[in-house]
């Protein structure tokens, strides 16, 4: 019994629910975009989004995976390694989590949701297995860590279709996604794909070694540890002028006097400002590293400090309940890998007492 509990226990934590938190967060940047003030979302569309996340979920699985052999050599704690969890056992809590994100939207009326839910499942497939394994491709990598970004934007834009893109009443065919006036839910999201991008190569910078090893050619292998921590970091500060040009862009810059005036009435509504607030509060995370890259605890500041911080802005732009459940995710994932492996998270270095 005890042993089937822990397994239990193993599978829910395999589907990585520290970064499931920030698949939360792009969602309520996308609920919260053209809304002047807090948004307060109801219980039905907090469900709406935890069903969406489970198709992240399954993919976090299906990566640990196909990169089994990888993740032996690399450093940190692979729960699909460590625990000794079968693979079929995992596949089909991976498939468990992906019908449920699928079909619980459709049993709640909302087809979109399902829709958004399949793609994010056939892109992460993309991304983890043979023969396309797009984590280990330059570039590819970060990309489409980015798109599986803009599906949950995409999805928060869904909840509130009332604010600043009036889409549609219903929103209930994903093909309106492609028809005018629609590309401005992608130039809205892109200060918001730009954190994903840096974020992604930031957290591959501790796996170069095995991932090199294994013949796994990330960015960060590609271009070494610090050059893919500059580019990170341009990516992050690239958000900044897009955030306070983004009304300007989606004019087309017809001229100066155009551009200023979007770029006063961006400053004053604030429109994009959530993902400005973002990167002002994790720049200073990339500094350490570029000051002494000995130390690896410095090489892992930014991925770290930048999924806290885009859950603290969402949790500011909307309820605060966002806030209290990446709390209590973090503890949790705390509690477990102290009682349950040893060690101390985030560190994961060793001390703690055995399950």
């Amino acid at each position: 019994m005890k042993k089937k509990l822990l397994l239990m226990i193993d599978l829910v934590f395999l589907t990585r629910p520290i970064i499931i938190v920030p698949v939360w967060a792009f969602c309520a940047f996308g609920m919260t975009h053209g809304v002047l003030g807090m948004y307060y979302p109801s219980l039905h569309e907090y469900l709406l989004i935890f069903l969406y996340s489970l198709a992240p979920a399954s993919v976090y699985i299906i990566n640990q995976m196909a990169d089994y052999e990888v993740d032996k050599a690399n450093e940190g704690c692979p729960l699909l390694v460590r625990c000794n969890i079968p693979m079929k056992t995992a596949g089909i809590f991976a498939a468990v989590c992906a019908l449920t994100s699928i079909l619980g939207p459709i049993f709640m009326g909302h087809r979109v949701f399902a829709i958004l839910a399949l793609i994010a499942i056939i892109v992460g497939y993309v991304y983890s297995c043979k023969p396309f394994s797009l984590s280990g491709r330059p570039f590819f990598d970060f990309l489409t860590n980015a798109f599986e970004a803009l599906l949950a934007f995409i999805a928060g834009i869904y909840i509130n279709l009332e604010g600043l893109y009036s889409i549609t009443s219903r929103f209930d065919h994903i093909v309106l996604l492609f028809q005018p006036g629609a590309e401005y839910v992608y130039l809205y999201a892109l200060p918001y794909l730009l954190l994903m991008c840096a974020g992604s190569i930031s957290s591959t910078l501790p796996d170069i070694r095995g991932d090199r090893a294994h013949g796994k050619i990330t960015t960060a292998v590609r271009f070494g540890p610090r050059a893919a921590h500059c580019i990170a970091l341009g990516f992050v500060l690239a958000v900044i002028p897009v955030s306070l040009f983004i009304e300007s862009l989606s004019m087309g810059f017809d001229n100066f006097d155009t551009a200023l005036a979007a770029f006063i009435l961006l400053w004053k509504r604030t429109v994009d400002n959530p993902a400005m607030i973002c990167a002002l509060l994790v720049i200073p995370a990339y500094i350490p590293y570029l000051l002494n890259s000995k130390k690896s605890i410095y090489m892992e500041l930014p991925h770290k400090a930048g999924g806290a911080a885009v859950m603290l802005v969402a949790a500011a732009t909307t309820s605060y309940l966002l806030l209290h459940a990446g709390i209590a995710v973090y503890f949790m994932t705390w509690l477990y890998f102290r009682l349950r492996h040893k060690v101390s998270y985030p560190s994961l270095k060793s001390g703690g007492t055995d399950v």
